[in-house]
């Protein structure tokens, strides 16, 4: 930590000169609240009786939530060099559960917490950068930081849920050529404790990232990647070394196509088993731009590798490496993980106006391997059975940008149970309504 913060301050003093250049400074705030009304599942237990993996009765199936999460902080900027600081507060009221449901390795000194409703008054970013380091396109930034690229799917914060997912104590490097660009980092991030200040309390995992993206004329772009992540305690969990590495190809309109294909390999070692995963992306649309409210119909399969046999030495599930699991990926329940996972799926976006878009989607979610678990719950399927269907899920969602500073967003989602669930968890189906209002406000106290 010490040496932490010495190097943050040696920084800070070497740029201080370039401050006194013509800059901006501006003050921003965000409001976001949210309704929400969840049947027949909660963050921590499918089906009416609200019993876990372990068999423990976790809150309610029920719930109805109201959530806020308000964002305020500067951000100032020159020609060489800016910095950002910003807190946010996040509060749930109606919930039937609490920060002590999402206590890890609970009773040891590998215990944190990992909230995903609730931290209060918690640093979002608090970094500083220096543009065109040494040569022309380089940049440095150093401090507190959100980190994502492309989809976020494999480098994502998670913005959805109301306490924000990963952030990182970080130092990144970024050159960048026109359109193209590749950013190495080495950071840590932190847990989502509401009790504690997460600068100055546990991280979670250590990690080095590339991300780059490069354009293939007029074919798409190409977005190679890597990530290292090194679990930082572990005196009761085995310690995790993971390494990932893939590509993301994509092109949003080539005559009216578009496509999304993501591959990504994992290896590396959990204690003393060997990791071989992998996981997959593959979405072809398109989109018919002569037609009312344009139109674009996407077909596609999401996969990550499970286990056949869990008992042997390696290690075939896939996990994500500190990307978002947000809705927008896994079905607007929120109830799927990118792991032991197949998700067949169609998605129609339309939009009706400007500023406003509607997408209705189906997904036919399936375990890979039926010897592994559910892996967002981790329930497993009794002695003697095999199933594999999750369920299907039938999604809406339409956002509406209604002014510069203000969006709504209206998403509904409903789960028709599958036989895994029906068989093994509780027999009913589930839904999920979300009716959340957004303001962003920009405040100039100091322009060029």
């Amino acid at each position: 930590m010490k040496q932490r913060i010495f190097f943050l301050i040696a920084v800070i003093l070497i740029t201080i000169p370039k401050f006194a250049l013509p800059a901006s400074l501006v003050f921003d705030l965000g409001i976001r609240e949210r309704f929400e009304i969840m049947e027949g599942v909660n963050k921590k237990a499918y089906g009416d009786s609200s019993i876990d993996s372990k068999g423990i009765q976790r809150g309610d199936s029920d719930d109805t939530l109201l959530l806020q999460r308000i964002t305020a902080g500067f951000r100032f900027s020159n020609d060489k060099i800016g910095f950002s600081i910003h807190l946010y507060d996040a509060r749930a009221w109606g919930w039937s559960l609490d920060q002590n449901d999402f206590i890890k390795n609970k009773g040891t000194s590998d215990e944190f917490v990992m909230d995903p409703y609730e931290e209060y008054a918690e640093l979002l970013d608090a970094y500083i950068y220096v543009k065109d380091m040494l040569i022309k396109g380089l940049s440095l930034r150093l401090g507190r930081q959100r980190i994502w690229y492309g989809d976020r799917r494999i480098f994502g914060p998670g913005c959805w849920g109301n306490a924000i997912g990963w952030l990182w104590d970080a130092i990144r490097f970024s050159y960048r050529r026109g359109e193209n660009f590749i950013d190495f980092w080495y950071g840590q991030t932190r847990e989502k404790d509401p009790e504690s200040f997460s600068l100055i309390h546990k991280h979670v995992f250590q990690g080095v990232g590339m991300y780059s993206h490069f354009r293939l004329k007029n074919y798409g772009f190409i977005e190679p990647f890597f990530a290292w992540k090194n679990s930082l305690f572990h005196d009761v969990k085995p310690e995790e070394d993971s390494y990932y590495i893939g590509m993301r190809f994509y092109n949003e309109d080539f005559r009216g196509v578009n496509w999304d294909f993501t591959y990504v390999s994992k290896i590396g070692d959990i204690g003393d088993k060997k990791i071989r995963a992998y996981a997959y992306v593959i979405k072809l649309g398109y989109r018919f731009k002569k037609m009312p409210w344009i139109p674009n119909l996407v077909i596609g399969r999401v996969f990550a590798s499970g286990d056949s046999d869990p008992s042997d030495g390696v290690i075939k599930t896939f996990t994500k490496p500190f990307g978002s699991t947000c809705g927008i990926h896994y079905g607007r329940m929120d109830i799927m993980n990118w792991s032991n996972l197949v998700d067949n799926q169609i998605s129609l976006y339309l939009y009706p106006i400007k500023g406003m878009s509607i997408k209705l989607a189906f997904h036919d979610f399936n375990l890979d391997k039926a010897e592994d678990k559910w892996a967002y719950f981790g329930y497993r399927n009794k002695i003697g059975n095999s199933y594999k269907h999750l369920g299907n899920e039938f999604d809406l969602q339409l956002c509406w940008k209604i002014s510069k500073n203000s969006k709504l967003a209206l998403i509904y989602a409903f789960f028709d149970a599958g036989d895994f669930v029906t068989h093994n968890v509780e027999d009913n189906d589930a839904q999920h309504l979300f009716l959340q209002l957004e303001y962003k406000f920009h405040i100039p106290i100091i322009s060029h």
